[in-house]
């Protein structure tokens, strides 16, 4: 459970009942907003083949900032509505669909 990336809000309510239980401090916006990061570094990876980029929360925490190998951001995931916690509160698959999207195309541009 501990290396699970929720995918839905069940799966969020899910990760936080487990979190909670081990003694963790949690809450669902937190296990979404960790989702959503974990998520877009699975998407990064994938499209590398590898652990070459890392992938932060930026410093408004609403966008995610791609770092390549040289330290230097190279791209941005950005909400379509006020924060990225809510795009997926709306739609968390359409918005890991767009995630993959926007990723494959900051690779193929870097």
């Amino acid at each position: 459970m501990q290396n699970l990336i929720p995918g839905d809000i069940l799966e969020v309510n899910q990760k936080l009942k487990w979190e909670l239980d081990a003694g963790m401090t949690a809450d669902e916006s937190s296990v979404i907003n960790e989702a959503v990061l974990a998520g877009t570094q699975y998407f990064v990876d994938e499209a590398l083949e590898g652990s070459y980029w890392t992938v932060k929360w930026a410093a408004d925490g609403q966008t995610i900032e791609l770092y390549g190998t040289t330290g230097t951001v190279v791209g941005r995931i950005k909400p379509l509505s006020a924060t990225l916690e809510n795009d997926f509160r709306q739609d968390s698959q359409g918005l890991f669909i767009r995630i993959e999207k926007e990723v494959a195309v900051i690779v193929r541009d870097n």
